[in-house]
């Protein structure tokens, strides 16, 4: 009988070992599949990307915008030129290995480059140009020694209610439909005014400083929740769509961002964007698995 349960345990061993061999093996490779998942490294590339937006007010603005600037500001100044320069060695501290600005994708590249590199040269004058892209992009790509700069900006067509927009009216639409007194509770225009009366009055760092705040951000980027959402709902939506076709855009400038990005190297982008695009891209950059987001003020402030 000994002999017996003996055996029968010799042919049952090995059999177990090989059950629990293969539990060890699932187990293992459900702990890879797991590892997989949960680091973003093993997606893409060998590195993340870093990446910082500095938000900006525009230098010469072309006001399109439905709050119109009030307060004049002159980049060219001696003594803006002279604070200018304060902020590039700032920003400079970042070493970005690349620059992108808000100018389109498709149709400015090749040309923004071509003036680029006649500056480089010294055979493009920028002395007499406001705008950050020559005072700001410019300067602090040929201080970095950079062989290009990067347009990401990209269009975002009307997708929204074909109204008659010659005589629609805004304010009597919203009060018909009994929505104004909901989209008019905060005064943006306020916040605006504000902060256009303090570029005449702060240095550029501090103002920068100011407006790249993140809970700054987060007022500005409120008022497509509150004040332009709302208008034509249950109807035409043209608010959400509003708010719609201002994701798309951002949506598309993160792409190209993307796209731009090379995950092999050790990247270090910096965007150049009106500060009102900031709250959008800090989010998806943030939520990106492929970026680590640095605050322009983390640099600003040292």
């Amino acid at each position: 009988m000994k002999k017996l349960i003996y055996g029968i345990t010799l042919l049952i061993l090995p059999f177990s070992c090989i059950s629990q061999e293969n539990r060890a093996i699932k187990k293992s490779t459900s702990s890879k599949q797991e590892n997989l998942v949960i680091k973003p490294e093993h997606f893409i590339g060998k590195h993340k990307a870093k990446v910082m937006i500095l938000g900006i007010f525009h230098f010469n603005n072309p006001n399109f915008d439905s709050y119109k600037k009030q307060y004049s500001f002159d980049i060219l100044k001696e003594s803006r030129q002279k604070e200018l320069e304060i902020l590039l060695h700032k920003i400079a501290k970042y070493n970005p290995t690349k620059i992108l600005i808000e100018s389109d994708r498709i149709k400015m590249n090749d040309r923004i480059n071509e003036q680029y590199q006649q500056y480089v040269h010294d055979s493009y004058d920028i002395t007499s140009k406001r705008d950050e892209t020559y005072q700001i992009a410019f300067k602090l790509a040929k201080k970095l020694k950079h062989d290009k700069i990067y347009c990401t900006d990209a269009p975002s067509e009307w997708f929204g209610a074909n109204l008659d927009w010659d005589s629609y009216n805004r304010e009597a639409y919203l009060k018909s439909t009994g929505q104004y007194n909901k989209t008019s509770r905060y005064d943006y225009n306020a916040l605006y005014r504000l902060h256009d009366s303090l570029t005449s009055t702060q240095s550029l760092t501090e103002h920068l400083t100011l407006i790249n705040t993140p809970s700054n951000r987060l007022k500005d980027h409120q008022a497509y929740l509150t004040e332009t959402i709302l208008e034509g709902a249950g109807d035409h939506y043209v608010g959400a769509d509003s708010v719609g076709r201002w994701y798309r855009r951002n949506l598309r400038i993160f792409a190209n961002a993307y796209d731009l990005t090379n995950f092999d190297q050790q990247e270090r982008l910096l965007l150049i964007y009106g500060a009102g695009h900031v709250w959008q891209l800090r989010q998806f950059f943030t939520d990106s698995p492929d970026f680590d987001y640095i605050e322009t003020n983390s640099y600003l402030t040292k």
